[in-house]
């Protein structure tokens, strides 16, 4: 079959498909990655259209995360799970995990880990948007809500946006929280201190 008689469409999904791999070759990211003593720190966007089953009724949307990244560990080898990251949020004392008596936070030093297969499928060449440098995908695992999808977007303005998908069953109209399925935007700006005051 000749590349004249290919579909345009699977054409296109062929090139997508082959440049994913490569779109992170041709990109410098070293910037993104923090120093020791650095992280990115930022709040969750509080808007209810932004927000959901990641808050305890009753309670503030100032959700706070910290975020250090290594972007040197982006890639992997074949069938290798890296860490380019580490989330720790500061919600220990009200958050979904937090106990009276007993603080926990939603993520302690929670690390991000790659998705392999994911560097060899189309997903990983999205672009979402003009302002955005690179993006990709990585599982975070909470301290009692369960394994999290992460897209992290590290963006041309120097800021890292994290987008949180949790997944849970399909919940009632009464569900807390902590029962619902959950998605959650935070916008980080870079600082010089690790422990973004919390």
């Amino acid at each position: 079959m000749t590349r004249a008689s290919f579909p345009p469409r699977l054409l296109r999904w062929l090139a997508l498909f082959g440049a994913a791999p490569a779109a992170f070759a041709c990109r410098d990211l070293d910037n993104f990655s923090t120093k020791p003593g650095d992280a990115y720190c930022g709040t969750i966007i509080g808007s209810p259209a932004f927000q959901d089953g990641f808050l305890r009724e009753g309670t503030p949307p100032d959700l706070e995360l910290a975020l250090t990244l290594d972007t040197s560990k982006l890639t992997s080898e074949p069938g290798v799970t890296n860490e380019p990251g580490v989330l720790r949020s500061g919600d220990a004392q009200n958050g979904l995990c937090a106990a009276p008596g007993k603080p926990q936070a939603l993520f302690e030093d929670a690390p991000l880990r790659t998705i392999p297969k994911l560097e060899h499928d189309v997903l990983s060449a999205l672009s979402f948007g003009e302002g955005h440098e690179y993006d990709f995908f990585a599982w975070v695992d909470s301290s009692c809500q369960g394994t999290m999808l992460a897209v992290v977007s590290l963006m041309k303005n120097s800021q890292v946006e994290v987008r949180l998908f949790k997944p849970a069953p399909f919940a009632s109209p009464n569900a807390t929280s902590a029962e619902k399925p959950g998605f959650a935007v935070f916008h980080l700006d870079p600082q010089k201190r690790a422990d973004c005051g919390f």
